[in-house]
């Protein structure tokens, strides 16, 4: 599991990241928040239906255009809005000028004055003062606008993640404390009740692990609490058998034969999967092969004498190159599982036997119901040079 709080550590140092590198241009800031969370949605949602993923993403697009249009009017009228008047009558103001005249008293000449020479004073020079000095503004205007974008759009931006988060997990919630509270009351019921059977006990104890398993997760269904590949049907987890032979090339037409019949058998043809593996984190496969495994029904063998007899076979099956392709989708909080499920949502495997390909290696399961796909059904042909396999006429 891991933590909201641990999420939203990681989503902040990303978003600062992404905001360093593109605080110079809002609008590029925006459209690049816009795009990581589209991009953040998209994995998140990866495990629900098409028509909640189209739901939740039309929920974001609506919201990117409202915050949008904000910017955009925010913008606007900051570029057509005049400066503060303050700021013009600065701009406006001429500069002072320092003045540097003197002021000197002039006497009139006399004949005392004319016989003996006499000393002129020469008063100091008189400065004009002003008590009054201009104040100029700072244009601090255009760095207080981008803040203020700045701040708006990290504000929007955080709801909308709130919003989709809560939005996604809240079911998840709700399921896990149901899920929660159901295994508490068959505790107790358990503990009121008589001694039960050895592989009763071990039939509860599996199911509180995968009920425990569900609450811990974040995902509307059951998640295996040991390695392995699971069959999930009908909200029900069910572990595939691996094979002991290796799944051979899609070239290959037909397998060696198989004579053990399948241990997991699945109510209907709709199921999906889940892999848990440690080896698959970083090296997914994008595909995943679901093989037909057909039962070979008769058997064409000829005696010394060349005739021919033809005979039922039973307890025998060979894989074919017959199969059909499922997506592979992460699960979300969880590197190590992934989801396989086919690509149309209404998609029927036909009753029969499967085998789930995995790295070359099969994994065997049974959908139940009346085999009537001729695909599921051989019959062979033993000669002197080998044995021929062919797909059944009828059954």
């Amino acid at each position: 599991m891991v933590s909201p709080h641990a999420q939203e550590i990681e989503y902040a140092l990303i978003l600062q990241r992404i905001i360093n590198t593109v605080k110079e241009d809002p609008s590029q800031m925006r459209q690049t928040i816009y795009e990581f969370a589209r991009a953040r949605l998209k994995i998140d949602t990866a495990w629900a239906e098409d028509n909640e993923r189209k739901r939740l993403a039309a929920a974001l697009e609506t919201a990117i255009t409202g915050v949008e249009a904000f910017s955009a009017r925010r913008e606007e009228k900051e570029r057509l809005s005049p400066p503060a008047q303050s700021a013009q009558l600065a701009h406006a103001m001429p500069a002072p000028v320092s003045s540097s005249t003197a002021v000197e008293k002039v006497h009139p000449l006399t004949a005392a004055s004319e016989a003996a020479p006499q000393e002129i004073l020469v008063p100091e020079k008189v400065y004009p003062y002003r008590d009054e000095l201009p104040i100029v503004d700072v244009p601090v205007r255009k760095f207080v606008s981008t803040l203020a974008r700045f701040c708006v759009g990290t504000l929007l931006f955080a709801l909308v993640v709130t919003t989709v988060y809560y939005k996604q997990h809240l079911p998840a919630l709700r399921e896990a404390l149901s899920s929660r509270s159901s295994s508490i009351a068959k505790a107790v019921n358990s503990a009121a009740a008589p001694a039960i059977s050895q592989p009763t006990q071990q039939a509860s104890l599996s199911g509180d692990a995968s009920t425990n398993a569900a609450g811990s997760s974040s995902v509307p269904f059951p998640l295996p609490s040991d390695y392995g590949v699971y069959a999930l049907s009908n909200d029900t987890l069910s572990e595939l058998n691996l094979l002991p032979m290796r799944v051979p090339d899609r070239r290959i037409a037909m397998s060696a034969p198989i004579n053990e019949p399948s241990r997991t058998t699945l109510p209907d043809g709709k199921p999906r999967f889940v892999i848990f593996r440690r080896d698959l984190v970083g090296s997914a496969p994008d595909r995943i092969e679901i093989r037909v495994v057909a039962r070979v029904a008769r058997a064409l063998t000829f005696d010394a004498k060349g005739r021919p007899n033809l005979s039922p076979v039973s307890d025998t099956w060979n894989i074919r190159n017959v199969s059909y392709e499922f997506r592979v989708r992460p699960v979300a909080g969880n590197p190590e599982m992934l989801l396989v499920q086919p690509e149309k949502f209404d998609f029927t495997l036909p009753a029969g036997r499967y085998v789930f390909v995995l790295k070359d290696q099969g994994y065997d399961f049974t959908v139940g119901g009346e085999v009537t796909d001729l695909a599921h059904c051989l019959e062979r042909t033993d000669a002197a040079n080998g044995s021929f396999y062919s797909e059944c006429l009828k059954f």
